[in-house]
């Protein structure tokens, strides 16, 4: 389940760990394998919080559509696999999140949709590159400042879980239904 060696712990000495299971039915094992460090565990369950699940800027399909390119450009499995049941368990409407996940220009998402996940995109995998041309092409599409601002913390997001998890070694909760690093390579 993880790297690091778990010490049985009571889910209840854990008040984030029992609102995990309160939404989701259960407690993923990239939170489980976190326990040795409640403090800040909960902190970035806040973070989450504020950046993912709240809707403000951006929807929730919009943000969740962010960390599945990000996360399959980086080989998460874990992440992929996590994310794409919870986009199945939310109902929120739209492709298939394993489509999106591995070739979000062949969806039918609107081409608006698609020019924030290319920004996504680029952002993740050559954040160096961006300019303000990039932005500017944002606003072109109507993305507001606040949306843009919003995007770049879920690729920040999306960076940072990858590499928890890959960190310490969480397998996924789910049986992953796409092979990211055969995918990436059949792209190739």
């Amino acid at each position: 389940m993880s790297y690091i060696r778990q010490t049985p712990f009571d889910e209840k000495d854990f008040p984030t760990l029992q609102l995990i299971k309160e939404d989701y039915g259960f407690i993923p094992n990239f939170f489980q394998a976190q326990t040795a460090r409640p403090d800040i565990l909960d902190a970035e369950v806040q973070l989450v919080e504020a950046i993912l699940i709240k809707e403000s800027a951006l929807t929730r399909r919009q943000k969740e559509n962010i960390f599945l390119v990000c996360s399959a450009a980086n080989l998460s499995t874990y992440c992929v696999t996590a994310h794409c049941e919870i986009v199945r368990m939310l109902q929120l409407e739209g492709p298939e999140p394993e489509q999106i996940a591995l070739d979000h220009m062949s969806t039918d998402l609107p081409i608006v949709e698609k020019a924030l996940l290319n920004f996504a995109l680029k952002l993740n995998n050559h954040s160096l590159k961006v300019t303000q041309d990039d932005i500017d092409d944002l606003h072109t599409y109507g993305f507001s400042d606040q949306q843009i601002l919003e995007a770049v913390m879920c690729v920040g997001l999306a960076k940072f879980a990858n590499y928890v998890g890959f960190g310490l070694g969480t397998v996924p909760d789910f049986e992953s239904r796409i092979d990211l690093e055969k995918s990436k390579a059949a792209a190739m």
